[in-house]
């Protein structure tokens, strides 16, 4: 009896890198992340990995002889099913590059452009392939010569292929355009963590290269063995996929945001007057409380307050008579008093009202209490309690 393999070494790269974007699709799109980037965006890049699956089983589809053969037989209309798929990527990861760098990003009307390639494409292919005849498909089906002998299937190709190419190449511009902001504005790389978004732009970018060479090399070039070409790539999307869900698995955080004063602001608007600025700044601070953050920095703040840092930090100085650190303290001392002498809270230990307040070091915030109210807070507590 004579066994015939399914699967070839080509067709288990395919399968384990549609398997690898489906985990990483599902990861993005079921769990809730947390941070600047709207969920929205995440479930764009969630779509872009689910569309790459789609991708593989295509490819799968047509260039396995079994399965080809089975689905033939079944109907001819299994094929050419998902090259919509080239036309959708690219647009995704573009949005996606953009929320994550610039800091108040959103689509507009302008952006539905990016998608008419991918509308169009179920009413070209109709047109080039599915309104043949049953015989006439068949021989598009086994036979890729005949495929790149027709004009209209080899434009398709083509653009789907430049599509996806030119997007790569467009986020990774984009990225370079970041990089070259952060140095600009003197930020220390190393604390912003970059890497996942490298190994997922770079990485396609090489991807999406080696397929545009392929495609060159075979129709005009013939320096290497189109078999060869076409496996490689196969095997290069398998280590791609593979790497990025191990950076996912390695990393708690996963892909995380940016954090906001690293991200790209749009053009600041007309400064206001100090003394407004003041106004609005206790408005703020009574209402949000955003010196319950931990890391709250000038900058933070200032990005929430739509103005400058540069600005906050004069107003804080000129017309609080204090520096952006003593503002926060005196903020978190009195929001201290308030929880130290509340009775409900009289069985919370001080440590936790220290942290609820916004304080990291218990020796900072025994400080900061003391010389604001003139006792320690364990004596506060007691003197309020009694």
């Amino acid at each position: 009896m004579v066994e015939i393999a399914l699967f070839n070494i080509n067709d288990i790269s395919l399968l384990f890198s549609g398997f690898h974007a489906l985990v990483l699709a599902s990861l993005l799109f079921f769990s809730q992340q947390q941070g600047r980037i709207k969920q929205l965006y995440w479930h764009f890049l969630a779509l872009f990995f689910f569309l790459g699956a789609l991708r593989t089983f295509d490819t799968l589809v047509y260039w396995n002889i079994n399965v080809r053969d089975t689905l033939s037989l079944v109907s001819a209309n299994f094929f050419f099913l998902f090259g919509f798929a080239f036309f959708l990527q690219g647009p995704l990861l573009f949005w996606f590059t953009r929320a994550s760098i610039f800091r108040d990003f959103a689509l507009t009307r302008r952006d539905a452009l990016h998608l008419l390639p991918a509308v169009c494409y179920p009413i070209y292919i109709y047109q080039i392939f599915h309104q043949l005849t049953p015989e006439q498909k068949l021989l598009y089906i086994h036979d890729w010569a005949h495929v790149t002998s027709d004009p209209y299937f080899e434009g398709l190709i083509w653009a789907q292929r430049v599509a996806l190419f030119t997007y790569s190449a467009l986020c990774v511009y984009q990225l370079h355009q970041y990089l070259h902001h952060l140095r600009a504005h003197h930020c220390v790389l190393n604390r912003v963590d970059l890497q996942w978004l490298k190994l997922l732009l770079i990485g396609f970018f090489f991807l999406n290269s080696w397929t545009m060479m392929t495609l060159v090399d075979t129709r005009f070039i013939h320096l290497f063995d189109a078999e060869f070409l076409g496996e490689f790539e196969s095997h290069f999307y398998l280590i791609y996929m593979s790497a990025l869900v191990v950076y996912l698995l390695k990393n708690s955080n996963g892909f995380s945001d940016i954090q906001i004063e690293h991200t790209i602001a749009p053009e600041p608007p007309a400064e206001v007057p100090q003394q407004q600025l003041v106004e609005k700044l206790t408005d703020f601070m009574e209402q949000n409380k955003p010196y319950l953050e931990p890391h709250i920095t000038v900058e933070r703040l200032a990005i929430k307050l739509n103005v400058s840092p540069k600005l906050l930090s004069c107003t804080i100085n000129n017309q609080l008579h204090m520096n952006f650190f003593e503002l926060i303290g005196t903020y978190r001392v009195a929001e201290a008093k308030k929880r130290l002498a509340d009775s409900t809270l009289g069985q919370q230990p001080i440590s936790e009202i220290m942290k609820s307040c916004g304080f990291n070091s218990k020796s900072v915030f025994n400080q900061a209490f003391k010389k604001t109210v003139g006792v320690t807070p364990s004596y506060y507590r007691q003197q309020h309690l009694l």
